[in-house]
């Protein structure tokens, strides 16, 4: 039954109610914009959220129609309610679970290295995406982005205060939406010289939140404090807040000037546009030292969630060994290969500092395609690691793919750059063990059992004959296409130093279109298992041959 009417926040539903085709199960979110509930119809769980019928209401819808994005909260259709009298917009979305990003954050404790490539550069490249296709979404901030359970990547959600950059009447006037800590300072000062006409909302103000966003994840402090002082609005037009690195030392100072770079008050003293923050991120990686790799604050983490043990996978063993060509980017030897590595300096613990306020975990919304209205036959996509049958990669329509300049960023290697650990002793040859479940169906369905490359690449310029790795997690890339793979895929895994030799183990692959898949692969050559160490290697960095060779098995030896 219908509890209330509220005619701020929309209708209130107890569980159970039908709503246009859905059955309401719970309350996720409420707000300005509307409420939000997990909903169910057919059997399949949904996200639906009420926008009453109005300008407002037909922006955000029309802004998720643009969105097709493996990181953007998606659209399958939407309902009208009540059905004699509508007068609300029934929304319906994907179920995403998974925490916002200031609680992930605070679960996690992770370090700077961590931050930036499983958050910050992926999202960096998202909202790239996101203002190409002529979206600004006006409300960046950590509750607005939530990180996936299934697979770690962060999805941006809520368009309610959306803006579509071409043919579209402005609706808001003095000030736009969004939160007023996140505002910019050209938003304010438009304000104060307010004549009338609406805001012209830009790609910037989006830059400046995430800016405010970035500082949070560091110090756990607002810059330029709550809407509940007296000075929000002074501090943001006039203050420049205490750089990251002054209030938690643990902060490398390259990522604490990024920050501030992002927080100038004048729009051209900014980056461009968030691409050029994604490229200074992919930079910054190359160049991490291991100051990167301590967690951003003392306290442990929270929760450790122990990983699931793999299933054995029932991928049928060929009679011999198929190889296709590993990029290692020599990024991934990261502190050595180029002399990139800054010498680190004597920094005292950051004091314990209180976070802002936390969001409890969260279920929301994200990628799938649209309905004018949503069918009974309607079905979402889900947002774990996709199976074969229901990838991505087979949308009619996806007009938000990837630039060249975002693979390039990808294919560089930054990712690799969260890991290279190497330890004080050499380790005895790893165990033999099961590879993660799904694997044979990676096969099968991207037919890599058939076909043989291997190759060597460069990260950067012309290729040396050897490089410099470390010991430790790692992400390489296989550049020429690959059965029905194309070229360009980065796969994840392990490297392990023996006494002269490295063995390599990769357990997963990351498609262009965002999608996570299983795999079973390990580095071997022409001489055995394994990749022998160069002259001139020591516990640390190995030095080897600039050209490795993977093989996909069905365990690992």
């Amino acid at each position: 039954m219908l509890d209330q009417k509220d005619e701020l926040l929309g209708p209130r539903f107890a569980p159970g109610t039908e709503v246009a085709g859905f059955t309401i199960e719970a309350t996720i979110a409420s707000g300005s914009f509307g409420t939000v509930y997990r909903a169910r119809r057919s059997g399949r769980p949904y996200a639906i959220k009420l926008v009453r019928i109005d300008p407002r209401g037909d922006r955000e819808a029309a802004a998720l129609r643009l969105m097709r994005h493996p990181n953007v909260v998606s659209f399958h259709g939407y309902g009208l309610w009540p059905e004699d009298k509508p007068d609300w917009l029934v929304l319906a979305l994907e179920l995403v679970e998974g925490l916002t990003l200031d609680a992930w954050a605070a679960r996690e404790n992770p370090s700077a290295l961590e931050l930036v490539t499983r958050v910050l550069l992926p999202f960096a490249l998202t909202l790239a995406d996101v203002h190409d296709a002529g979206v600004v979404h006006r409300d960046i901030k950590e509750t607005n982005i939530i990180v996936r359970e299934t697979d770690g990547q962060p999805v941006l959600v809520d368009f309610g205060a959306a803006g579509i950059k071409e043919g579209a009447p402005r609706l808001t006037l003095r000030l736009p939406p969004g939160t007023a800590e996140y505002r910019s300072p050209e938003a304010l000062r438009f304000a104060r010289q307010w004549e009338g006409e609406p805001y012209p909302f830009a790609p910037g103000d989006d830059l400046w939140a995430m800016g405010v966003v970035i500082y949070i994840l560091m110090t756990r402090t607002l810059p330029f404090g709550d809407r509940n002082g007296p000075e929000l609005n002074r501090a943001i037009l006039e203050k420049t807040p205490p750089a990251p690195h002054e209030l938690n030392p643990r902060i490398p100072l390259a990522l604490s000037e990024l920050c501030m770079g992002m927080l100038e008050k004048e729009p051209e003293a900014r980056y461009p546009d968030a691409r050029a923050v994604a490229e200074d991120l992919m930079e910054q990686c190359t160049q991490a030292d291991k100051s990167w790799r301590i967690r951003l604050f003392p306290e442990a983490r929270q929760d450790q969630r122990p990983a699931p043990a793999p299933a054995k996978p029932r991928l049928r063993v060929h009679g011999r060994w198929w190889v296709a060509g590993l990029a290692l980017a020599a990024v991934l030897g990261l502190f050595g290969v180029f002399s990139l590595e800054r010498p680190p300096g004597q920094r005292k613990e950051s004091p314990s500092l209180s976070p802002p306020q936390q969001d409890v975990p969260r279920q929301e919304l994200a990628p799938e395609g649209l309905t004018v209205e949503v069918g009974g036959g309607a079905e979402p996509e889900k947002s774990s690691t996709p199976a074969p049958a229901a990838t991505a990669a087979n949308r009619e329509e996806q007009p938000m793919t990837k630039s060249k300049t975002t693979r390039a960023l990808l294919a560089a290697g930054c990712v690799a750059g969260s890991a290279c650990v190497s330890g004080p002793q050499y380790r005895q040859r790893p165990a033999p063990a099961d590879c993660p479940p799904g694997v044979d169906e990676t096969y099968e369905r991207f037919n890599i059992f058939t076909r043989t490359d291997r190759i060597g690449i460069p990260p950067f310029g012309p290729r040396p004959p050897e490089i410099l790795v470390s010991e430790g997690p790692v992400t390489a890339e296989i550049l020429p296409p690959w059965g029905n793979l194309p070229g360009g895929i980065l796969i994840d895994g392990e490297l392990f130093f023996t006494k002269g030799h490295v063995y390599g183990r990769f357990t997963q692959a990351h498609l262009p279109n965002g999608e996570i898949v299983p795999v079973c692969l390990q580095i071997r050559t022409s001489k055995g298992l394994g990749i022998a160490m160069e002259p001139g290697s020591t516990r640390e960095k190995a030095r080897v041959s600039n050209i490795m060779s993977i093989q996909p098995v069905s365990r690992f030896e």
